[in-house]
């Protein structure tokens, strides 16, 4: 406060020394003709009124229409000539229009600044509030992995076993889903890249899901498909679900072979991305009920995206085709980019 103060007086005291050597300088250079410190004295409003702000305009305003009263000819601060009372008129009322625009400025300028400060502390509230958000989120999803492993150990039937084995090992992939995005507070329609994504996600279940037996995961990704947070966590669950179906359908004792998973935009439909799993495995048994719950659920999650899933073999190569429509934001910025 104090050297907020100091600097307002000593912008005062300099637009009131500027605003008089202007006024003494053109009235000693041109003593017969007052237009020319007129027209000058207005300049100098201008200049201080852009420069120092609204107390050192109002200053400089009051003292050049003093000062300029006092050097006209007349009596005392009274101005004999007509035509120099209507300048000296014409000069205090521009200096009143500086000052009154500096004030309605600095007035706006203090109303943005504290909208600012206010909408910077309601983002860190926020900020504090979704870590703690997500903090708890970890903690619960831990605790449910922690109780359906004990419950799948605790299990008599092979089939409740392996039921909550499989929930233990979607709420894990969940947790790596949110870590990964870093929750924040966003807008949903917010695009991230899919390519490091989806990446960093097969890294990860290339060391657990994938570890058993010498199954080689290949990853063909574009680069430029970025996708909205919600449809990203989804399309992260089914590529789970679609690795986790691989692992134990294609090689269900652990035995070797590669995997590659594809994701860009449909090569026909430029509206449509594909993501695509494929295997060279044993391929998959339409009467096996625990592949018929896998497929159900990526139906399930399909449906949440406006996506289909389909299964084919081909020449000795299973393939999972999830095909969903490119959210508007998505699109929007693709094309944006290919215009560029």
């Amino acid at each position: 406060m104090a050297s907020r103060l100091v600097r307002i007086i000593v912008a005062t005291a300099l637009a009131i020394l500027f605003e008089t050597a202007v006024i003494v300088g053109c009235t000693l250079a041109t003593p017969d003709n007052a237009a020319p410190t007129f027209g000058m004295t207005c300049l100098a409003f201008a200049i201080v009124a852009f420069l120092g702000g609204r107390i050192p305009t109002v200053a400089a305003v009051v003292t050049g229409a003093l000062e300029l009263a006092l050097i006209l000819p007349g009596e005392g601060f009274a101005v004999s000539d007509p035509d120099h009372a209507i300048g000296l008129i014409g000069v205090i009322t521009t200096g009143v229009m500086m000052a009154w625009y500096v004030a309605r400025r600095d007035t706006l300028s203090a109303v943005l600044a504290a909208d600012v400060a206010a909408s910077r502390q309601a983002a860190e509230w926020r900020s504090v509030a979704h870590a703690e958000l997500a903090h708890r989120l970890s903690n619960d999803l831990s605790i449910l992995v922690s109780m359906a492993s004990i419950k799948a150990n605790d299990a008599t039937s092979l089939e409740a076993r392996d039921l909550l084995t499989d929930i233990g090992s979607r709420l894990v992939v969940l947790g790596r889903v949110y870590q990964r995005l870093e929750v924040r507070d966003r807008d949903t329609q917010d695009a991230i890249a899919a390519r490091q994504f989806l990446l960093d996600l097969c890294g990860d279940l290339q060391l657990t899901t994938l570890s058993i037996g010498s199954i080689s995961l290949r990853a063909d990704i574009d680069e430029s498909l970025r996708l909205p947070i919600r449809t990203l966590s989804l399309l992260g669950l089914v590529a789970n679900e679609m690795l986790t179906n691989v692992r134990k359908h294609a090689f269900p004792n652990g035995e070797g072979g590669e995997v590659l998973l594809y994701l860009h935009r449909h090569t026909f439909r430029p509206d449509c991305v594909e993501l695509i799993v494929t295997d060279n495995g044993v391929g998959f048994s339409s009467g096996d009920g625990k592949d018929r719950r896998g497929r159900s659920l990526l139906v399930l999650l399909a449906k949440q995206i406006q996506g289909t899933i389909a299964y084919a073999r081909i020449s000795g190569t299973t393939v999972a085709t999830l095909q969903f429509a490119l959210p508007a934001a998505a699109a929007i910025g693709a094309i944006g980019a290919q215009g560029e």
